[in-house]
């Protein structure tokens, strides 16, 4: 275990790419297979998923114990683009047009509103979580998860 466990872990994360959806929930099951009742598990992502959150929750309920630690962009925090933009999501590719400028305040609406969704939704499922942001130390929301009750 200890150093060990996690290059192999290191190594498994560095051939993963973001793209796409997540898988139907049948091609899971060896998640539910490895991950028991009692055991912990602690999910990275941006929780924009619904198959991914859908999982957690099913996880949670069936008595394990899960956190979710959120990594976003200052980017999407902040919105700091003020003039004309092309949008580009990494995962699907899908472009949008836009005038920062024009969108922002809009946009900062939208996404507290779905930050503030998102927290309920795990803490009425039992989840602990955390965000953190890629422009501060990564120890920040591992430290929110990890330390007295989590939840930042």
């Amino acid at each position: 275990h200890g150093p060990r466990q996690r290059d192999r872990v290191h190594l498994l994360l560095r051939q993963l790419q973001a793209s796409g959806a997540w898988p139907p929930a049948t091609s899971l099951a060896p998640v539910w297979e490895r991950v028991q009742a009692g055991d912990l598990l602690v999910a990275l992502g941006d929780g924009f998923d619904e198959g991914g959150i859908v999982l957690l929750e099913r996880l949670a309920a069936a008595r394990r114990e899960v956190l979710h630690l959120q990594l976003l962009t200052a980017e999407e925090r902040d919105f700091p683009f003020t003039d004309g933009h092309r949008f580009r999501d990494p995962e699907t590719g899908d472009e949008l047009l836009g005038d920062g400028r024009a969108i922002r305040a809009e946009y900062l609406a939208r996404f507290d509103t779905a930050q503030r969704a998102l927290q309920a939704r795990l803490q009425s499922s039992g989840i602990v979580h955390a965000t953190g942001y890629l422009d501060q130390p990564l120890d920040q929301p591992l430290r929110a998860l990890l330390g007295a009750g989590g939840g930042a």
